[in-house]
């Protein structure tokens, strides 16, 4: 099946404004390219995948203009970075519901019908009341619909990928999320400068962008049979015991998770005190906090998300995930001394080391999963490596409050916990869980065997 033959499909089945634009998209070299390195078989997903992801590469952008939105135009605190991070990570607790649910709803629709909730959450940005804390709880909710999509893609790269090309496909199409992310970024850095009062409107743009993408998701030719269905009736405690079980009993899998959580700690503990720390204790200026919190990283996200896709297909995910988690403690090593020496350079610095390891610790995170699992197993290890990281995302961002902030936490009658009051000295802490989060990952990937669709059953 020709790309060509693909390029042609959408202006068939429909002239709305989505596929107008596809069309031209479609015709562009580097697209056309994609889709020729791709076996036919895997073409017309590539092909829908690519508009899908123009909605959501703007939808997880949101997430680092909103910690900017937060510090710069509603005037939030400490607190509110903190609901926002865990909400956006802490979202992924319920990611063991994919797989549940996914027994009997076919996983497409797990994509299509909570983005359109996200979709509504996004317009409610424009009310007029609540100020900070009403808007984290808005972005944050749509961050919670999001985990079923996010879920739900995950498992679908198996399907409609070849682990020959996947990695590949992977990169190419969160580059091109990464490519919409950045050029929302840009504007909302444009659109907050100028307008900064109607920084809502940004975020309907970003829901009828999400409500039209969707829609191409739902054109990808997938068999009518249900490949995560099961038949048997299994209560979700007895279900999740049994997913825990094959868990434990996967050593590679287990240890996978281990190296994975130590870097990951960090990062959710740390990143997004970023503004905090430049606007309070550098005196950075509005401009400089959306440049280092959300323009570098888009840009560079965009930029070395296709070297990085073709990287991993080359190299086991632990080794890669090593060189990811080395670079970020370099990274946090540079905010910390930034915020120990008062100036702005390092966090610039720092922002761009991170951001190109972020572009390939993305794919790896999506991917990761996928190399130890059988095929009855998919959505069960997307769920455990998803279900693990809203461990780590909800609680280290709570962590990361304790270590920076000298508030007093009442836990109860009597019992009040003070804030350590470390300001830019949890960077230091970062780092130190980074670089040993990449020593584990590096030292398994040296005895790995291969990816289990290879080894035999």
């Amino acid at each position: 099946m020709s790309s060509d033959r693909h390029t042609k499909r959408p202006a068939r089945v429909t002239h709305s404004v989505l596929y107008r634009v596809g069309n031209r998209i479609s015709r562009l070299p580097l697209f056309r390219d994609a889709l020729a390195r791709m076996p036919a078989r895997s073409r017309p997903a590539l092909y829908f995948e690519t508009y899908y992801n123009l909605g959501i590469g703007m939808m997880v952008a949101l997430f680092l203009l909103s910690q900017v939105v937060l510090k710069t135009i509603l005037d939030g605190e400490e607190h509110h970075l903190a609901l926002l991070a865990a909400m956006f990570g802490g979202s992924s607790l319920l990611s063991p519901l994919v797989s549940y649910i996914g027994r009997t709803v076919p996983m497409r629709r797990l994509i299509i019908v909570p983005n359109m909730i996200v979709a509504a959450l996004l317009f409610m940005t424009a009310m007029p009341w609540g100020g900070a804390t009403l808007f984290t709880l808005t972005v944050g909710g749509a961050y919670i619909f999001r985990v079923f999509p996010r879920v739900a893609e995950m498992n679908m790269f198996r399907v409609l990928y070849p682990p020959t090309h996947r990695g590949a496909a992977v990169g190419w199409v969160k580059a091109i999320a990464s490519t919409a992310g950045l050029t929302i970024t840009v504007l909302g850095y444009w659109w907050f400068g100028f307008q900064p009062s109607a920084y809502w409107a940004l975020y309907a743009v970003v829901g009828f962008t999400l409500l039209f993408s969707t829609m191409s998701y739902a054109k990808i030719p997938i068999s009518r049979k249900n490949v995560f269905a099961r038949e048997e009736k299994v209560h979700p405690y007895r279900a999740f015991m049994n997913g825990l079980k094959i868990f434990l009993a996967d050593k590679r899998f287990f240890l996978f998770q281990c190296g994975f959580a130590l870097a990951g700690t960090a990062n959710h503990m740390a990143i997004v005190y970023v503004p905090e720390v430049l606007k309070e204790e550098i005196h950075a200026s509005p401009q400089a906090i959306g440049l280092i919190c959300a323009v570098i990283p888009a840009i560079l996200m965009t930029a070395s998300s296709p070297f990085w896709g073709r990287y991993l297909d080359t190299t086991n995910p632990m080794t890669g995930r090593a060189v990811f988690n080395l670079m970020q403690g370099i990274a946090f090593g540079f905010h910390a001394y930034g915020g120990f020496s008062h100036q702005v350079w390092p966090f610039v610095v720092g922002a761009i080391i991170h951001s190109i390891a972020n572009g390939g610790s993305t794919i790896n995170w999506l991917t990761g999963s996928l190399y130890f699992a059988k095929t009855e197993n998919i959505s069960l290890y997307n769920a455990l490596h998803v279900g693990l990281t809203g461990v780590r995302g909800f609680l280290a961002p709570l962590i990361g409050l304790y270590l920076i902030s000298d508030n007093a936490l009442v836990l109860g009658p009597g019992l009040v916990l003070k804030g350590l009051n470390l300001g830019s000295g949890l960077f230091w802490v970062a780092t130190v869980l980074s670089l040993t989060g990449a020593a584990v990952m590096f030292l398994q990937g040296l005895t790995d065997p291969g990816p289990r669709e290879k080894l035999p059953s």
